[in-house]
């Protein structure tokens, strides 16, 4: 507890000003631990929820705290109605492949514990095993725990969404020939699609998943069209949404679906070679770094290291 004053005390230089930002701190603790324990008070007692318990025949007392992090950012989503945009940070655990119902409440929940947590154990370590360390450096230490609680969920969100689509991206034009061949073979799309499911599942699950989810809500009575527009808003990946659009006006127009998947796929044929066309363009410059940091160092150690050692003794006699 001392420790907290003088540091908040050293902070503010002014003893006046730092007794009032100490009264300001535990006043805040206190109205955070009180609404805390309220709001633990609801999870655990809430009457809807109790009975949904005893309907389902659970009746763990301890669900709460096992389930912290769903519960604790449950307070901070706002539910979706039908037909409204969806929220951006709900989009992008759609496109990282988190489905569930409750999940972002779950990433709420674990930002907000990281973002508290992470900067109190943080001054608890400083403060127990680094008691020389000054104020500023102290502060310093805390402010990065809270950057890092508040950055490292979006970070390993973004790398799981851009994950996921470089998956779906690398294994749509080979499900997109497979649809070809099926509706060619006189499959209809629905059939065409249940079969390149079933088959896309054995060599890439993430692109077999997302085709069985569009399969189980075409025979949950989901329309066509709307059932590809859910698929781009999971995936998110661009090729998808120009096949989705592509399918919508054949289907509006009655147009051949084999044809408009043909020349769907010769321009994703073409896409696909100028895209890896561009990345061999980029070798060069990457290697460039490499090379010199790495390789070319060495090099001139074994060319000119026997020269150097020659004329260092030969100007040393």
């Amino acid at each position: 507890m001392d420790r907290i004053i003088q540091f908040i005390l050293g902070i503010s230089g002014d003893p006046v000003l730092g007794q009032r930002l100490v009264m300001i701190l535990f006043a805040s603790a206190a109205i955070a631990l009180v609404l805390a324990f309220y709001f633990l008070f609801i999870g655990m007692y809430n009457p809807v929820r109790t009975r949904l318990n005893e309907l389902t025949g659970d009746q763990h007392k301890n669900k709460f705290f096992r389930n912290v992090p769903q519960n604790l950012g449950s307070y901070f989503v706002i539910r979706e109605r039908a037909g409204e945009t969806l929220n951006y940070d709900r989009e992008r655990l759609l496109h990282a492949g988190y489905h569930e119902k409750n999940s972002l409440s779950h990433y709420y929940g674990i930002k907000i514990l990281l973002t508290t947590c992470l900067p109190v154990l943080i001054f608890l370590v400083c403060t127990a095993f680094l008691p020389q360390l000054s104020s500023m450096a102290l502060l310093l230490f805390v402010s990065s725990g809270l950057l890092f609680g508040l950055i490292a969920p979006s970070f390993y969100l973004d790398n799981k969404v851009d994950a996921r689509k470089r998956i779906i991206r690398n294994a749509f034009p080979d499900a997109v020939d497979q649809l070809i061949v099926c509706t060619e073979a006189g499959l209809g799309l629905d059939a065409g699609l249940q079969r390149v499911a079933k088959d896309t599942v054995l060599s890439n699950e993430v692109m077999g998943y997302e085709l069985g989810l569009v399969n189980a809500e075409l025979r949950a009575g989901v329309a066509r069209e709307q059932a590809l527009k859910n698929l781009v808003s999971r995936t998110g990946v661009e090729e998808i949404r120009g096949l989705v659009s592509a399918l919508a006006q054949s289907m509006r127009f009655g147009t051949s679906i084999g044809n408009t998947l043909r020349v769907f796929a010769e321009d994703l044929r073409d896409k696909r070679m100028q895209k890896a066309e561009e990345e061999a363009a980029k070798l060069a410059v990457k290697m460039m770094f490499p090379l010199a940091f790495c390789f070319f160092p060495g090099i001139f150690v074994v060319i000119l290291g026997p020269a150097v050692i020659s004329i260092y003794q030969a100007l040393s006699h």
